[in-house]
């Protein structure tokens, strides 16, 4: 008898303890199936909220975010969005170097290049200045619109309209053409891709 029982203990062992391996984590999920986490970098649809950015000013007063660094970057696209309390314009870039820019309300919006009075809806304007940006053809970058595109304010409380503007001498200057009275605005960078952020608070 205790030459039979050894065997069938020990076989009894390795049984429970392949069981053991095989089963569950302590959270529910199957290790041989379950995914790693993953890490978001890139910036979420413009529908959702996303990194609440720098504080919101008390004043209207220009916004500027330095020179950038280099001329390699080219505007590939505009978006609008509307977030808790504020309305967002995101201008997408790609190239090298980082963007700098300055923001600031603007009784006339008025073309750099040609000093021709810009076209846009709106009842308040911001002039947008990206800087440490190039000219196409040094960049590579295919341009994003012309002097007429506009892009709507659709989705929003109080974005009119977009002009997304050309570069002129390392910048390139856009204006926003909001509804109702100036109100505080930010201006970030964000990376991976790049682009620039600007909020406007509700009134």
């Amino acid at each position: 008898m205790r030459g039979t029982a050894a065997p069938v203990l020990l076989a009894l062992a390795l049984l429970t303890g392949v069981a053991g391996c095989g089963s569950p984590s302590s959270d529910g999920t199957d290790p041989a199936t379950s995914s790693p986490p993953t890490t978001q970098t890139s910036e979420p649809s413009p529908s959702t909220p996303e990194a609440s950015g720098p504080p919101f000013p008390a004043d209207t007063r220009a916004d500027d975010g330095g020179q950038g660094s280099g001329n390699g970057l080219g505007v590939t696209g505009v978006r609008v969005a509307r977030q808790d309390g504020f309305d967002r314009v995101v201008f997408d870039l790609d190239g090298t170097g980082t963007p700098g820019w300055r923001v600031e309300y603007t009784a006339e919006p008025t073309s750099e290049g040609s000093g021709e009075p810009v076209a846009i809806e709106g009842e308040v304007f911001l002039q947008v200045v990206l800087r440490g940006v190039g000219m196409p053809f040094e960049t590579g970058i295919e341009p994003f619109g012309d002097a007429d595109t506009r892009v709507p304010g659709t989705g929003t409380t109080g974005v009119a309209e977009v002009a997304p503007g050309a570069v002129y001498e390392g910048e390139q200057q856009a204006f926003i053409g909001l509804t109702g009275t100036q109100r505080p605005f930010r201006v970030f960078a964000l990376t991976d891709p790049v682009r620039v952020v600007v909020d406007v608070r509700d009134e």
